[in-house]
């Protein structure tokens, strides 16, 4: 988090100050002193949020909780910036059926997380020959998935790999 820099009570330079109460309503012009003890009574603290001519504007608040408030502000805004990363999953020709089990439980979690999913299927020497059958084991891995992803593009050929692209259901 950023050091807040406004200036604090007796930080304030000022002799004149505007007084804006906790509830944000405008009180009246006064000394920074009888600010500073009408902000102690109330067990508030003096923040300085600016200027106008030689008068500044303070605000009556506590500051502790001001800065917690900040702090849970950024955390939604850090949440909310977040961008789902692709993930990729390789399987082979060969794979075994236990190992295709494995994907398919990392493909869930990802999905549980919010991240699309790349599903490479890599074919290596004469596995070339038998494309329909990879495209039907890639096929069937994908199916295996339905609940929680859905095809964005279709399974496609790029050399000696079949990819398909997948996004959550949501």
């Amino acid at each position: 988090m950023k050091e807040n820099k406004k200036p604090l009570n007796h930080e304030i330079k000022a002799s004149q100050v505007q007084v804006i109460d906790e509830k944000g309503e405008n009180l009246w012009e006064m000394s920074l002193q009888e600010a500073l003890l009408k902000a102690e009574e109330d067990n508030l603290d003096l923040m300085e949020i600016g200027r106008k001519d030689n008068v500044a504007i303070v605000k009556m608040l506590n500051f502790w909780k001001f800065i917690y408030k900040q702090k849970k502000q950024e955390q939604k805004q850090k949440q909310k910036g977040k961008v789902p990363e692709l993930k990729t999953i390789r399987i082979t020709f060969r794979i075994g059926e236990h190992d295709l089990e494995i994907r398919k439980n990392q493909a869930e979690k990802f999905a549980i997380e919010g991240h699309p999913l790349k599903v490479i299927l890599v074919m290596k020497g004469r596995e070339n020959q038998y494309i329909d059958i990879a495209r039907e084991k890639m096929r069937n891995f994908v199916i295996s998935l339905d609940w929680v992803y859905k095809i964005e593009k279709d399974i496609v050929q790029n050399g000696n790999n079949l990819v398909v692209n997948l996004k959550t259901i949501k």
